[in-house]
C-alpha cells in the first residue's frame, strides 16, 4: 500500500495505476541510453549533424519518438511519472504543489513557464532544441555532465543508435543496414534541419 501513496489520488484514480516512475526507465540499460542520446543531441544540434538528422526525424513535437523510440516506448516515457525537482533561482520544475506528473506534462509546464520568461523579458523567439535541454535534464533527473561521459559518448561514436529500428516508423536508423535514413553513422550527409517548437 506505501508505495502506492507517492502519488496523490491514485488508490482513487484506476488510470493512474498504468504509469510508470521514471526509476523504470532508468533499468532498462538500452531505454535509457537512448535517453541520453535525445538530450545528447538537443545539446548539440547546433554543431553535430548526426544530432540534427536525427532529431529532424522525429514525429512528436517533444522529440520523443522515432527515431529514438518505438510508438510503445515513447507512449511510456511520455505517460512516466516524475517527482518534481525541489525549488530552486534556476529551476524550471513544476509547482511544488504537484506530487508528481506525467512527463509530458511537466515539458508542456517548463515550456510554458519558459515562454512566460521570454515574454516578461520582450523576447518573441520560438523555441529551439537547444532551448529545451534544461528542461528535458530537469525531467530526467541528468546533468550536462552526464552527457559528456566518455564511455556513453565512446559508443555513441561507434554506433550511433545502434541495431534499434523502431519498425513502427518503417525505416531503420543505423547506417550498416543501409536504410533511407542512414542516421547512426559518422560520415553520412543529410539535410539539415532545425525545429522551432511555440506553446
Amino acid at each position: 500500500m506505501g508505495k502506492h501513496n507517492k502519488t496523490m489520488g491514485k488508490q482513487n484514480n484506476p488510470s493512474m495505476r498504468s504509469h510508470t516512475f521514471l526509476s523504470e526507465i532508468q533499468s532498462n540499460p538500452d531505454l535509457w541510453y537512448r535517453v541520453q542520446v535525445l538530450l545528447h543531441d538537443l545539446s548539440n544540434v547546433g554543431n553535430d549533424i548526426l544530432s540534427e538528422k536525427r532529431l529532424s526525424a522525429t514525429t512528436n513535437e517533444l522529440y520523443i519518438s522515432a527515431p529514438y523510440f518505438t510508438e510503445a516506448e515513447a507512449a511510456q516515457i511520455l505517460s512516466t511519472l516524475v517527482e518534481p525537482s525541489k525549488p530552486s533561482e534556476e529551476s524550471i520544475a513544476p509547482s511544488p504543489n504537484i506530487i508528481t506528473a506525467t512527463i509530458q506534462d511537466t515539458i508542456h509546464q517548463g515550456l510554458a513557464h519558459f515562454f512566460d520568461k521570454r515574454k516578461a523579458s520582450g523576447d518573441s523567439r520560438p523555441c529551439g532544441p537547444h532551448d529545451m535541454l534544461p528542461i528535458y535534464l530537469d525531467v530526467f533527473k541528468l546533468q550536462k555532465g552526464d552527457l559528456k561521459n566518455e564511455k556513453f559518448l565512446g559508443r555513441l561514436r561507434r554506433s550511433g543508435l545502434g541495431d534499434f529500428m523502431p519498425h513502427s516508423a518503417g525505416n531503420t536508423t543505423d547506417g550498416r543496414d543501409g536504410g533511407p535514413m542512414d542516421i547512426g553513422q559518422k560520415g553520412k550527409k543529410g539535410k539539415r534541419g532545425k525545429k522551432g517548437h511555440e506553446v
